[in-house]
């Protein structure tokens, strides 16, 4: 009854109005796509690919924003506002804009209609579903098993970190996501930093990277041992990436953090504590791994990822349902991530 249990209580988090209102966007998109739109962007729910996620510019599956006609894109703009909030939708469109500074010397290679947007089994049938947007410094990853909905991994980056010039000029996509670590870190007292401060050798990306979800146990400083106050800037630093969602879906993440134990969520941090030179840190509790990246020289570039290394991609309610036989969608085992490449760092 173990697996069960798992399911019922993910599903009891499950923002079902909001979850329904995605699908039948989902709905409305695919039944409108073109036979090339179809043949593109849409395969099975068991397809491997599914689970091959990555953010570095270059092939992948799925239909190219730019050979959508009209309807199938004011369709897929109504499909992502029905998950991601307005700040969500803005860093999306903030970091889809910074390519076209990335691409005054490579177009080809960056520009914003290379994103692609996968569809994942039938959002208009009874079994499980999900979809990708992906693209250069994007993978947003959403998953409809039967009465549940999975969010991660996430992922967004930023280079450079502010918009430099045009109609965006000084949008950061990523800055509360910055702004917001400093202000916890600052507000910890020295023997507090002697835990949470890990060294000063930045790692070279984002540890739980395509490749893998393994992370070391949870290091750092506990929020068990913060003030009430340094809990709260902590709390408000985790809602910043929860806030990338729709409020419902928002709020049963955080409902998902704050249930799985607080307490036991640990900040680390590694680099300077300046702003202007490398940085890094991570969020990490027994549900949830957030790590925020900006390693490069004039600590410029920003990679983060929001993951939860049991259940990314619904691994863990697929797999019970499949041990439960509860389940309505063809009886094949849970896909196995494709292995990626360790993204390097001087291009990503």
């Amino acid at each position: 009854m173990l697996a069960l249990g798992i399911v019922l209580m993910l599903q009891s988090a499950t923002p079902a109005g909001a979850a329904a209102v995605t699908q039948n966007a989902a709905v409305k998109l695919v039944d409108g796509f073109s036979q090339a739109e179809r043949q593109s962007g849409c395969t099975e729910f068991d397809d491997p690919r599914r689970t091959a996620w990555n953010y570095l510019p270059g092939e992948r599956f799925g239909v190219r924003l730019d050979e959508l006609d009209e309807d199938s894109r004011l369709d897929l703009d109504a499909l992502l506002r029905s998950v991601l909030s307005t700040k969500g939708i803005a860093k999306v469109e903030g970091i889809r804009a910074l390519e076209a500074f990335l691409g005054k010397s490579q177009p080809e290679r960056y520009n914003e209609g290379a994103y692609k947007l996968a569809i994942f089994g039938t959002p208009s049938g009874p079994n499980s579903w999900g979809f990708r947007l992906e693209g250069h410094h994007l993978s947003l990853n959403f998953t409809a098993p039967i009465n549940a909905f999975v969010v991660t991994p996430m992922f967004m980056g930023s280079a450079p970190f502010q918009v430099p010039s045009g109609a965006r000029a000084g949008d950061r996509p990523l800055g509360e996501e910055r702004d917001l670590a400093f202000l916890l870190l600052r507000s910890l007292t020295p023997e507090q930093k002697a835990k949470a401060i890990l060294g000063t050798n930045v790692p070279a990306d984002i540890i739980t990277n395509p490749a893998t979800t393994k992370m070391d146990s949870p290091m750092g400083i506990a929020f068990a041992d913060m003030t009430v106050d340094q809990q709260k800037r902590g709390s408000a630093l985790l809602r910043v990436f929860a806030d990338r969602l729709r409020g419902d879906f928002a709020d049963a993440e955080m409902k998902r953090i704050t249930d799985a134990g607080i307490a036991q969520m640990h900040f680390a941090w590694i680099g300077a504590d300046d702003e202007t030179k490398p940085h890094y840190y991570r969020l990490q509790g027994p549900t949830t791994i957030i790590e925020f990246d900006c390693t490069s020289g004039t600590a410029d570039h920003v990679h983060t990822i929001w993951r939860d290394p049991a259940n990314d991609f619904a691994a863990n309610i697929l797999r019970a349902h499949l041990q439960e036989d509860n389940h309505s969608h063809a009886p094949s085992p849970v896909p196995t991530p494709v292995p990626v490449p360790t993204p390097a760092s001087a291009t990503k």
